[in-house]
């Protein structure tokens, strides 16, 4: 299966990307390796611990962080092109969280749809869930929850024709998560299942013809996430370090918490 290209460390390394690695011959699972690694690292997230504090609670700020990207890497020396500027892919976003009566809480991360060198992209992932320890006066925090992410990455290439890149990757968890707060500081660990489905497809012309090629995978694995929350009044600031499917995942976030 030949597909035509797939510059996608894009969020992190935008020389790399203006020169557009070539690929050719992917096998299927090559297409399999990108979209784990990818799916990944768009898995949802707010880096934050599975609890709630009061009745309401709203969390407003920023996350970014970086993916382990080796599949990725090798696929493009495979292809002849240079892996060096592809050891990692990037995240980023606005994200939001808030507790709801019953110690419920939701939370949204978005990177609204944009262009960059050339490259449209667009994330969104949203989460729920239900701190069960909370409701029932437990010393700790026990939750269970849930998570759902989406990724388009689009854009054109000329070599070795004219086409249209799509990849489209949906990643969602099923999660039990803990967590204890101690004065300013709160450890947490979630653990769960995941799966990962993506779609890459091309579309060219060649001497006015039109053709396009597809290849569809779905991926299950485990989900595992550690982290901490560390606040400071009204400023919150947390690192987690999450593994999907066997990819490892480091996230930060500088939020404010009312």
């Amino acid at each position: 299966m030949k597909k035509l290209a797939l510059a996608l460390a894009l969020t992190g390394s935008l020389p790399a990307l203006a020169d557009g690695p070539q690929f050719s011959n992917l096998s299927k699972n090559d297409v399999e390796d990108v979209t784990r690694e990818f799916g990944a690292n768009f898995t949802h997230t707010v880096v934050a611990a599975p609890e709630t504090d009061g009745l309401w609670g709203i969390e407003v700020g920023l996350v970014a962080g970086q993916t382990a990207s080796p599949d990725f890497k090798g696929v493009i020396e495979d292809s002849g092109g240079s892996g060096s500027d592809f050891n990692h892919i990037y995240h980023a976003g606005a994200m939001a969280r808030v507790h709801l009566p019953f110690d419920v809480f939701a939370e949204v991360n978005l990177l609204p749809d944009q262009e960059i060198s050339d490259v449209s992209i667009g994330n969104r992932s949203y989460g729920i869930g239900w701190n069960v320890g909370g409701f029932i006066g437990l010393p700790l925090d026990v939750a269970v929850g849930a998570g759902r992410g989406s990724t388009e990455i689009s854009f054109k290439q000329t070599t070795p024709i004219n086409a249209d890149v799509k990849l489209e990757t949906t990643t969602t968890n099923y999660w039990v998560g803990v967590s204890k707060t101690i004065l300013f500081f709160t450890p947490y660990a979630k653990f769960g299942t995941s799966t990962i489905d993506g779609d890459l497809r091309a579309t060219g012309q060649i001497f006015g013809y039109t053709a396009s090629t597809k290849e569809d995978v779905s991926l299950s694995g485990n989900y595992l996430a550690v982290g901490a929350n560390f606040q400071l009044l009204f400023l919150k600031l947390g690192v987690e370090h999450t593994q999907t499917h066997g990819t490892q995942r480091v996230s930060g976030k500088l939020s404010f918490d009312i």
